[in-house]
C-alpha cells in the first residue's frame, strides 16, 4: 500500500464565508477526528491536496504534517474518510475528512474492481453488466490492496461473477456478502420485447374513449357561458 507525505496548518473554526474565502485561495478545509481524540480543524493546499489524490487515490495511507502557529510540527498517520467535491466542478476540492488509524489495527475500507478482458458473451449479442465497482474488505492498514484484478474474458451469456471468486491474499477479511454479484452477462433483449404492445380493444372500448375525450370541452363551453 502506498503511503505519502502531506502537509497542513491548524486553523479556527470558520463562518461558511471564511471557509468560501479560503477556497478562492486556493485553499481547502479539512479537519481530523478519531481515536478519541479531539477534532483538529486544517488547511490544506488545494493543488497539493490533488496530485495526492490523482497520485494515490483515497485509498492511500497518508502521513499528515500539521503545522501549529508557535508549536513544533507534529505528524498524523490518517486515511482520507470522505472528500466533498463541487457538483459541477468534480476537480474542485470543497472539504476533506481525515481519520486517524493505528497501523495494528484493522480497519475497514472500500477497494477499487479492476475488470480485465472482453467476456466471451459479448460476442455473441450479450450486454456486460458491472453491478458494482468496489467492494469493502477490513485489514491492516499496511496490507490494504490497491485493487482487485477480475478477469471476465470467460463469461458466457447468462454467466456471472460473485465476490466469493475474489483472491484475499494476506489476512483480508470480505466484509462484502459473498453472493454479492460484481459483473454478469445478460441475454440480449428479443426484438418482441422492445417493440411496443398494443392490445385488441374491446368492442365499444374505442367509442367509450371518444366520448371521454369530448367531456373537457363540454365543461369548459359550461364555464364560458356563466
Amino acid at each position: 500500500m502506498e503511503r505519502l507525505e502531506l502537509e497542513a496548518t491548524t486553523r479556527p473554526s470558520m463562518s461558511k464565508g471564511e471557509r468560501n474565502h479560503m477556497r478562492r485561495e486556493n485553499m481547502v478545509p479539512a479537519v481530523i477526528y478519531g481515536r478519541g481524540e479531539d477534532n483538529l480543524p486544517l488547511a490544506l493546499d488545494g493543488r497539493t491536496l490533488r496530485q495526492v489524490l490523482t497520485t494515490g487515490g483515497s485509498n492511500v495511507l497518508l502521513d499528515l504534517k500539521v503545522k501549529s502557529r508557535g508549536k513544533k510540527t507534529r505528524q498524523e498517520t490518517v486515511m482520507f474518510k470522505d472528500i466533498q467535491r463541487d457538483m459541477l466542478y468534480q476537480d474542485r476540492i470543497l472539504h476533506v475528512d481525515f481519520i486517524r488509524i493505528s497501523m495494528t489495527d484493522k480497519i475497514e475500507v472500500a477497494v477499487h474492481l479492476n475488470f480485465l478482458g472482453d467476456p466471451a458473451g459479448v460476442d455473441e449479442g450479450g450486454v456486460l453488466s458491472l453491478v458494482t465497482r468496489v467492494v469493502d474488505v477490513r485489514c491492516l492498514p499496511g496490507d490494504i490492496p490497491e485493487q482487485f484484478d477480475i478477469d471476465i474474458s470467460e463469461l458466457n451469456i447468462g454467466d456471472s461473477i460473485t465476490a466469493e471468486s475474489l483472491v484475499l491474499e494476506g489476512d483480508i477479511e470480505l466484509i462484502t456478502p459473498p453472493e454479492t454479484t460484481l459483473a454478469q452477462v445478460l441475454a440480449p433483449m428479443a426484438e418482441e420485447e422492445l417493440e411496443p404492445v398494443e392490445e385488441e380493444l374491446e368492442e365499444g372500448e374505442e367509442v367509450a374513449d371518444e366520448e371521454a375525450e369530448e367531456e373537457p370541452a363540454a365543461e369548459e363551453s359550461e364555464e364560458e357561458s356563466q
